[in-house]
């Protein structure tokens, strides 16, 4: 692939005069490689023939390589979007270019549905010094060294039962599993487990389960009917109220509600409890901000760890000689298992900010206002980057494991499934210590048997999913089998 500096000998410079009477050359954004397009449609119909949304990650990853690692497409409208995947480049954006109140992309439709209903929501669509208050309040709790003090209890307590149930179910021989749902559930159900702590019986019911169960469930069609409406005019399909739109307001409505509900319960008990609304409460944070705020969470929590789970499960089926050696090492070797599932099939294939002032990003003087997305999905299986890119290493992660002298390449910062800076994953502690403790526990306690994964690959559904339905075989590991 090519890299920037390729680019800067390709194109036209442009000049300016400093004051002290210097000339100077930079690279604008016209600059910036383009793919072909047609008069008035552009390169729609090279998006559409790919697949649309759905395929996205690929769609931008043949443009990588033929255009090289910075390019520039109107995707959808009449926006520039600055595509990257220079890992040099990325880490500049995310820690030298976000400036202090980072904004990013947010999908039209749910600007829109805010903009219809004035609907306020969590952290994800805060802005300006709204954001950097409420972020400062939750890195405190969630990033700070020694929060995994407070989060290891709930987590590996509600894994612990997930678990539990898993054997009982599968003491009888084989059980198949949808294990989307699954995992769904268990995600949803880790974070509202955070939200309680560890000193509250809340929601241990019958009925608690099947309120899971729904709003998991409703979850998953908000990112679904998302992908559905990308590259279709959106406020047509609004005015004329067509299926595709009013599927995916109900499923907002219907996530909203369910979670705003699940948020008020634990308010209406917060002083029983220890877990993050009593945190946020003593922080002198108004109920109102703290039901925006825990209601993004829990809606955010299902697909993001759910799919690193699959996809890790996924890898561990498809090569077993990694899963003895899961079994046989110490704790540490399940990070690695992890961190390159996620290089593989990172749980945000994209990320983006937009720049807060006119600055450079590697050659090219960019404006203000100007529309940054990351390729994680194609930095990540870039052989520039990591040797054998395509192939499932973990011990490519494990500065110590001598088979990595056999990588050339290994760039750490192409893989940023967390994403850096200000701006990144508020709740990557939660998410590494449910995945940790998840992929160790079903690895050690079951034989994995995966139906109908011939031919499964990643699609786009705002984030990484599989293209088709999955049921997982569970039986119960038998430790007298040699390994």
């Amino acid at each position: 692939m090519y890299r920037i500096s390729r680019a800067t000998t390709d194109y036209i410079k442009r000049y300016t005069i400093t004051p002290a009477g210097h000339c100077e050359t930079f690279l604008t954004i016209k600059n910036v490689p383009r793919p072909r397009s047609l008069p008035i449609l552009g390169t729609k119909l090279d998006f559409f023939l790919a697949g649309r949304g759905t395929m996205l990650h690929e769609y931008i990853d043949a443009r990588h390589k033929l255009l090289g690692s910075i390019f520039c497409e109107k995707l959808n409208g009449n926006t520039d979007l600055v595509f990257i995947s220079d890992p040099t480049v990325m880490k500049t954006l995310f820690l030298n270019r976000e400036g202090k109140y980072p904004a990013h992309i947010l999908p039209d439709p749910w600007v829109l549905y805010e903009k219809l209903y004035g609907f306020k929501r969590g952290l994800f669509f805060m802005d300006g010094e709204e954001w950097l208050n409420n972020r400062r309040i939750m890195n405190k709790h969630l990033l700070r060294e020694n929060t995994e003090s407070w989060l290891e209890g709930p987590i590996k307590r509600t894994i612990d039962n997930f678990i539990a149930k898993w054997k009982g179910r599968a003491a009888n021989g084989c059980v198949v599993l949808d294990i989307e749902s699954e995992l769904y559930k268990l995600s949803t159900d880790v974070i509202i487990k955070v939200l309680l702590g560890t000193n509250s019986s809340t929601f241990e019911s019958r009925h608690y389960e099947e309120l899971v169960t729904i709003f998991s469930n409703s979850v998953k069609k908000i990112f679904q009917t998302t992908t559905k409406l990308y590259g279709l005019p959106l406020n047509l399909c609004q005015r004329l109220n067509l299926k595709v739109w009013t599927d995916f307001k109900e499923s907002v409505d219907s996530s909203v509600f369910l979670a705003r509900k699940i948020v008020n319960e634990i308010l209406l008990g917060r002083h029983e409890t220890n877990g993050l609304i009593k945190k946020l409460s003593d922080e002198n944070m108004d109920d109102e901000t703290i039901r925006k705020i825990a209601a993004d969470f829990v809606i955010a929590a299902g697909d993001t760890t759910a799919y690193t789970t699959l996809w890790t499960l996924l890898m561990l089926f498809e090569n077993g000689e990694v899963l003895k050696e899961l079994r046989r090492k110490d704790g540490l070797y399940v990070k690695y298992v992890i961190k390159e599932s996620m290089r593989l099939y990172p749980v945000a294939p994209f990320l983006t900010r937009i720049l807060p002032k006119d600055c450079f990003l590697g050659p090219y003087k960019l404006k203000q206002g100007t529309p940054i997305v990351a390729s994680i999905y194609t930095s990540g299986r870039d052989e520039q980057n990591f040797s054998n890119a395509n192939v499932f290493l973990p011990y490519r992660w494990d500065k110590n494991d001598p088979r990595k002298e056999n990588l050339s390449n290994h760039v750490p910062s192409a893989s940023l499934p967390f994403a850096l800076g200000a701006r990144s994953c508020i709740g990557k502690k939660i998410a590494m210590i449910q995945l940790m403790e998840v992929i160790q526990q079903v690895s050690n306690n079951f034989q994995l048997k995966f139906n109908n994964i011939k031919n499964i690959r990643p699609i786009t559904s705002q984030v990484l999913v599989p293209n088709k339905h999955i049921e997982l075989c569970l039986t119960l590991r038998n430790y007298n089998e040699k390994e």
